[in-house]
């Protein structure tokens, strides 16, 4: 289906942009070794390699660390690291980091347990602990813990554990856990996903909250203005009536249940000037044959009426609607469609009512199965 394609791609996007960002950090080649341009409490092993219990610098960096460093510009641990790695600019470990690491602009650790802090971005190959950046954190390897960032957090698979984020989360493979974001994708989702748009191929337990939810299976729970699966059947409304006059709306139907969003013009007549409404209706429906269905929804209007404010001609409204429709399958792809209902019209800043009227409206439907083949 389009939409997943899109999403995926959006998702696959991120990953690879941060992805790039962090290792050649994360993973430095082995090299000529960046000299320790501070003092400390530190001593040479018999290997050549310089162990620190304490470092301060400009740009401090040894190959083995337990206890503090902190650098004015960078903190570089280039073997194992077991306690407080601080960095003006860049924190970083090369191999196992044990404790905390604090960075203005970036943390970076292969192995990393603990808690990263960051202003930027954290960078781990795996991690068990905490992630915390005002922009973006990123695992290459399945995550344990929290991730919690301005923007967006990505993971190679979450083992168990919660992201949350502003924008996005993305977790490419199985996640154990809870989504928490504006965007939420997930490749295999075992709990839950909490957001704006919900996405995710797999999911055998939890529930997506959101107004859009989208998954390739059946098995789990939706919340949501639209949710959609391979058993969704997605069809194009194109009508006229006697609330909006020419409408065209997107139906989701469901197992029973189907949500419509859209929008509508003339709301107040054709001999006034434009104006227009977008609406939300939620309902039931029942087969009655094998292309008869009878359904009944309830529905919210929007209304703009392009005018300026006054006491009879207000600049917008609202209009709680119901309905009972008859559809009619003319064929696979086209059916017909007749509606009758009642709509009352009011204020919102006193929730007067402005009108109340009858509805009636009749059109055509242009049906899209959604099912996987």
């Amino acid at each position: 289906m389009n939409i997943k394609r899109m999403m995926f791609s959006v998702a696959a996007v991120l990953l690879g942009v941060c992805i790039d960002a962090g290792m050649c950090l994360a993973q430095k080649p082995v090299g000529r070794k960046a000299g320790n341009i501070g003092v400390g409490i530190n001593r040479h092993t018999s290997d050549s390699m310089l162990h620190s219990k304490a470092n301060i610098g400009l740009f401090a960096n040894t190959d083995t660390l337990r206890g503090a460093q902190l650098g004015v510009f960078t903190a570089v641990a280039r073997r194992e690291a077991r306690g407080v790695n601080i960095g003006g600019l860049a924190a970083m470990s090369h191999a196992r980091m044990y404790g905390v690491q604090i960075a203005g602009a970036m943390n970076s650790a292969k192995t990393m347990r603990g808690v990263q802090l960051s202003g930027v971005s954290n960078v781990a190959g795996e991690a068990n602990g905490v992630q915390a950046a005002l922009l973006t954190n990123s695992c290459t390897a399945p995550f344990r813990g929290v991730q919690i960032s301005g923007v967006t957090n990505i993971a190679m698979g979450v083992k168990r554990g919660v992201q949350i984020a502003a924008a996005t989360n993305v977790c490419s493979s199985y996640m154990r856990g809870i989504q928490v974001a504006a965007y939420n994708y997930a490749d295999t989702l075992n709990g839950s996903q909490l957001g704006v748009v919900n996405v995710c191929v797999s999911h055998p337990r939890g529930v997506q909250v959101g107004i859009i939810n989208y998954s390739r299976d059946t098995l789990a729970h939706k919340i949501g203005l639209v949710n959609i699966n391979p058993k969704t059947r997605i069809d194009l409304l194109a009508y006229g009536g006697s609330s909006t006059k020419t409408n065209v709306a997107l139906r989701f139907r469901n197992r029973s249940t189907y949500s419509m969003i859209g929008f509508g013009t003339h709301y107040m007549g054709l001999d006034e000037k434009f104006s227009g409404a977008v609406f939300y209706r939620i309902g039931q429906y029942f087969r009655l044959a094998r292309a008869l269905t009878v359904s009944g929804d309830m529905g919210y209007y929007h209304v703009e009426t392009f005018e300026e404010h006054s006491a009879d001609k207000p600049a917008r409204l609202y209009s709680l609607q119901a309905r009972m429709n008859l559809d009619l399958q003319i064929n696979r792809t086209i059916g017909a469609f007749v509606s009758v209902g009642y709509g009352d019209t009011r204020y919102y800043r006193h929730s007067r009512r402005y009108r109340d009227r009858a509805i009636f409206e009749a059109g055509l439907s242009f049906g899209y199965s959604n099912r996987s083949k």
